[in-house]
């Protein structure tokens, strides 16, 4: 959005300026004329053509993307139980490194050392092999594949064949679930099938999973639930509706921390830790779900079109920039995706998590475009001497 200054309003708005001169209010309004040009020729070259002819949406409220703000960033504002409100501290000290941070001054292979970024998918839609894949080739990314296992050969969804082949092409493959369950609400015993089951049941077809991800974003902050991830995974992924991860987990005002363990002095879990890594799910429908696996929305909705997602999605990406400096990289964006449809504008789904494929095409091409690194989830390790996640080989 933008806003033109007072400074160009022909009359000018206040007090004594209304007894300007005939000459000076010319000047004014010429120089107003030319700001609205100007705007809208930035306009027009910044937003995407229009390809649908029944987009409805209603107008995006303060905070409900990414906007600075002079004490932190106020981030994912919505009225779904599935998101939540976090302020990012700004004025955070410099993280203390541990191998893998340091990166060197400097492009690597064209991409911009202080902008990186992780792209996930969630519950083996069979659209993420046949639409997704081949963008991501396109543009030379790998990305993270988070398999249901009871999913995977029914309808809609991915095929074994499907996953090998993913993994064959250099892909990452990790762990959500056997049947993507309430883990809040399930026993001990359930929850070792659900968690435990996910990883053998891979690990059956050949693949190791030492990542986990939540289904419906809950449990990870259950000491039960993280104490069962932790039996069977290194870290587990969560989805707080604010997508950066801090490597050192000292970046929330709200939870301060200075390291990622798991468990505070008084033996309470942490609010960021290694199994409680955050990301952003690339939502279109912002409110109050009436199921959350994508999930329609009810009550009250806020909704976005394709052009609208585009700029969400370069403010997501774009908001590491404060913390990354200098080839040192203490924040990382990940954003999740769910099922690919060929809708001409995702507004015309009413799945919140739906994704049109020229968006997704459009948002790939700005990380490409703009010299991200993309990494994947399996380029994360943990460092138990330092209680810190880092970036393994500087990849």
């Amino acid at each position: 959005m933008f806003y033109i200054s007072h400074k160009y309003w022909p009359f000018g708005m206040k007090g004594n300026n209304r007894r300007s001169s005939f000459g000076a209010a010319k000047s004014k309004l010429l120089g107003f004329m030319l700001a609205v040009v100007l705007t809208i020729a930035v306009i027009a070259y910044q937003q995407p053509m229009a390809t649908a002819a029944r987009i409805s949406f209603v107008k995006i409220k303060p905070g409900t993307i990414i906007e600075p703000a002079s004490k932190g960033f106020i981030l994912g504002t919505t009225t779904s139980s599935h998101h939540h409100k976090y302020q990012a501290s700004t004025s955070q000290a410099s993280p203390n490194l541990t191998p893998g941070f340091n990166i060197t001054n400097g492009n690597i292979g064209g991409r911009n050392n202080n902008k990186v970024v992780m792209i996930n998918f969630d519950d083996s839609f069979k659209s993420q092999s046949l639409y997704a894949k081949p963008i991501l080739d396109k543009f030379g990314f790998k990305a993270t594949f988070f398999e249901v296992c009871n999913y995977i050969g029914s309808n809609g969804k991915k095929t074994w064949q499907d996953i090998l082949a993913l993994k064959q092409d250099g892909m990452d493959i990790e762990s959500h679930t056997m049947t993507h369950a309430h883990l809040n609400t399930l026993s001990a015993a359930a929850l070792n099938y659900e968690i435990g089951g996910s990883k053998q049941c891979l690990l059956n077809h050949g693949i190791n999973t030492p990542i986990f991800a939540y289904p419906y974003s809950e449990g990870w902050n259950n000491p039960l639930v993280v104490s069962t991830v932790a039996k069977y995974y290194n870290l587990a992924r969560t989805d707080s509706g604010f997508s950066l991860t801090f490597l050192q987990c000292n970046g929330w005002k709200s939870h301060p921390q200075t390291d990622c363990r798991t468990y505070s002095n008084d033996g309470k879990l942490t609010f960021d830790n290694r199994y409680s890594i955050k990301s952003w799910t690339h939502r279109h429908i912002d409110g109050s779900y009436s199921s959350q696996g994508g999930g329609v929305c009810s009550g009250i909705c806020h909704s976005f079109n394709n052009a609208q997602m585009l700029q969400k999605f370069i403010a997501d990406v774009n908001s590491q920039l404060q913390y990354n400096k200098n080839g040192v990289i203490s924040t990382i964006p990940i954003v999740i995706y769910h099922n690919l449809v060929t809708y001409p504008d995702v507004s015309y789904s009413t799945d919140a998590a739906d994704t049109t494929v020229n968006l997704f095409d459009q948002e790939m091409k700005y990380l490409h475009d703009n010299g991200f690194r993309v990494l994947t989830m399996a380029n994360l390790g943990y460092n138990i001497n330092s209680n810190s996640l880092y970036i393994k080989g500087n990849a």
